[in-house]
């Protein structure tokens, strides 16, 4: 049974949560099936409505989202006034918001409160690929669906379609897996130039670690902003878990091509608890960046603490 069907099958039992955390990395189908669910909810089948739903223009529905790094609480305090009014049309309110991981952590208290003392008839629809950035409390108050992981081949086959490198389509694929926001990387960023930036300084992380400090600078001109440093973090997360599909031999899921014989040779160098520490860390550096933390510290950090 996919995952749409389940959903289905809870409405027409009338067996519905009041709210649910989509989990997965194919962010795409998550906001095809959460905008399916909630027609269903609020339209049942009736065309016009499904329309309004579809143009994000229905007055019980609500769709929360964010090109920024985080989501500001301002807008789950405008989502929590909107929802706690009655329904206009439908028997329901939905609201969906998507990537629900960028939330400040006072935007995830605001919905923490909400979602323990929901209004009647209200569903909460919450999206996310980086779940265990998510307060326990908030997993705890939904019903999870969990989504089948997208194949990053195929991904990466989409981007080369759109004219995109194959290096950088997977590149990219550490980072995203929507196509709309692949492109406006592509389209707004010099890649090409940041990833050699970026393999260069994971090269240094292994042979020099004084000058991988040194040359956090040069790779902080690269990446300019925090867009920059969340993919720069998340390609040398891609790089090391290379490393780590070597050691065990599993070739099928290396995601840099190109860069396959050395990541071999790195992982006949590097023991398994070395490979896992410098994993931790970067998975550390990525939620002090979301945090605002000063991105110099941040990679001077992945220095120290890495693999050594």
């Amino acid at each position: 049974m996919d995952e749409q069907q389940q959903l289905a099958n809870a409405y027409h039992s009338n067996k519905l949560s009041h709210a649910y955390l989509f989990e997965g990395d194919d962010a795409q189908t998550m906001k095809q099936v959460a905008l399916n669910f909630a027609k269903l909810i609020l339209c049942d089948n009736d065309s016009q409505c499904d329309a309004k739903v579809s143009a994000f223009n229905h007055p019980d529905f609500l769709y929360v989202s964010s090109n920024e790094n985080t989501i500001k609480k301002e807008q789950i305090e405008q989502l929590v006034h909107y929802m706690n009014q009655l329904p206009i049309e439908s028997d329901y309110k939905v609201y969906i918001i998507e990537d629900f991981e960028k939330l400040t952590i006072q935007g995830e208290n605001s919905i923490l409160k909400f979602l323990e003392e929901p209004p009647d008839k209200t569903i909460a629809i919450l999206l996310s690929t980086k779940p265990e950035q998510i307060l326990n409390t908030i997993h705890s108050r939904c019903q999870h669906l969990y989504f089948k992981p997208i194949d990053k081949g195929q991904f990466i086959k989409r981007l080369e379609d759109r004219e995109i490198s194959k290096p950088i389509a997977e590149m990219i694929s550490t980072y995203t897996t929507q196509i709309e926001n692949a492109l406006a990387l592509n389209e707004e960023f010099d890649l090409m130039s940041l990833r050699k930036s970026i393999i260069h300084w994971c090269e240094l992380l292994l042979t020099n670690k004084p000058m991988a400090l040194i040359g956090i600078i040069d790779l902080l001109k690269q990446a300019k902003n925090r867009k920059l440093q969340l993919l720069t973090i998340a390609t040398v997360n891609g790089f090391f878990e290379d490393i780590l599909h070597s050691k065990v031999n599993i070739d099928s899921t290396i995601i840099f091509s190109d860069l396959q014989n050395d990541t071999q040779k790195y992982a006949q160098n590097l023991t398994f608890n070395q490979i896992v520490l410098m994993l931790d860390q970067l998975t550390d550096a990525h939620k002090k960046l979301n945090q605002n933390v000063n991105p110099t510290l941040v990679f001077e950090q992945i220095v120290i603490k890495g693999v050594s």
